[in-house]
């Protein structure tokens, strides 16, 4: 998981003049090194992180760079920080962009969505409020299509986790925050350069694919692993469910017997009154010491949003890759002899 980011730039732009980033503009290097760099050091369930360098033009984060993060600094944010400073200082010296917009990272099915992977993006959009997250998928771009996301947290978001009590059900309530809420998808485009479009109009010429390279059909196992993964999530909401529902009856059970409580104190100071004696208290902190009532832990609602959020990812990618296996059966379907 990226660290905080290394404090050496704050984007293209003076820190006054921030706008808000509403798309994403990708070179195609950028690109090329994030799919290198998981071929090389992601395998399996370990991820790959790396630094996003660009500027901001407008409404567009322009990314032009990008470079990883050393595999065995996960453990010394420390010597993290300072491999990203002096990456950074190194590019300014050879005269390149060396602003700092975001990180990148790998997932697996958009299996992303954590604690930490939030927490993580929090520390870069407070000290960068430009910056974005790329999320790769390279197990659905090895299946033929580019899995590359760009995100940004909304400002609920970022005000809640700045709370002294975040997300306890009061608070998520009060604030009308749902799972949507937690991320915000920007569009992203690539960009070539003209050397490079001619690179690939070349290629066909000196290259000879299979004839069936690109007519694969089926999507099984693909669709298989998402419904798996989407069933997982949905007994952890269930869970998550379960917890909200014990809390809000541990709730009313005590406030039933603090409202007995209650009764009791008043008609014992009824009969105080009677008899000349002083009244007992009747404040919060009295009922609680003498009713032996303890304070209800109220659950983190903040697991519950983030696997709202995976359910929604995993809907996405299922219709996405149904859809396109549809496409290529009526294809395969029109091209068949009558």
């Amino acid at each position: 998981m990226a660290s905080a980011p290394s404090g050496g730039s704050s984007g293209g732009k003076p820190r006054g003049s921030v706008r808000e980033v509403k798309q994403v503009q990708l070179d195609g290097s950028v690109v090329l090194k994030i799919i290198k760099h998981c071929q090389e050091e992601g395998s399996g369930s370990e991820w790959v992180t790396g630094c996003l360098v660009g500027v901001v033009v407008d409404e567009t984060l322009e990314i032009s760079n990008c470079f990883p993060f050393p595999k065995d600094s996960t453990d010394n944010p420390r010597e993290e920080i300072e491999y990203q400073k002096n990456v950074l200082k190194k590019l300014r010296t050879v005269n390149v962009d060396y602003h700092e917009v975001g990180w990148y990272q790998s997932t697996y099915l958009g299996s992303h969505v954590s604690r930490e992977f939030l927490e993580a993006h929090v520390g870069y959009q407070r000290a960068i409020q430009e910056s974005v997250v790329l999320i790769y998928d390279p197990l659905q771009t090895s299946r033929g299509a580019l899995s590359l996301k760009a995100y940004r947290l909304t400002p609920q978001i970022l005000t809640m986790m700045g709370a002294s009590d975040p997300f306890t059900p009061e608070s998520v309530q009060q604030a009308r925050v749902v799972h949507s809420d937690v991320l915000v998808e920007l569009p992203v485009t690539l960009r070539s350069s003209r050397l490079t479009s001619v690179l690939l109009q070349e290629l066909p010429k000196s290259t000879t694919l299979p004839s069936n390279a690109l007519l694969g059909l089926s999507s099984t196992e693909l669709l298989q692993k998402n419904v798996q993964l989407l069933m997982e999530n949905v007994e952890s909401l269930q869970l998550e469910t379960y917890r909200l529902l014990g809390y809000e009856k541990n709730i009313s059970k005590q406030a039933q017997q603090k409202q007995q409580f209650l009764q009791r104190r008043r008609e014992e100071n009824e009969r105080r009154e009677k008899t000349g004696e002083p009244p007992l208290p009747m404040t919060d902190e009295a009922i609680e010491q003498e009713s032996s009532l303890k304070p209800v832990v109220p659950p983190q609602r903040l697991e519950a949003l983030l696997i709202g959020e995976q359910v929604d990812l995993r809907c996405q990618q299922i219709s996405e890759i149904a859809g396109a296996a549809f496409a290529k059966l009526y294809l395969a379907e029109g091209l068949q002899p009558n």
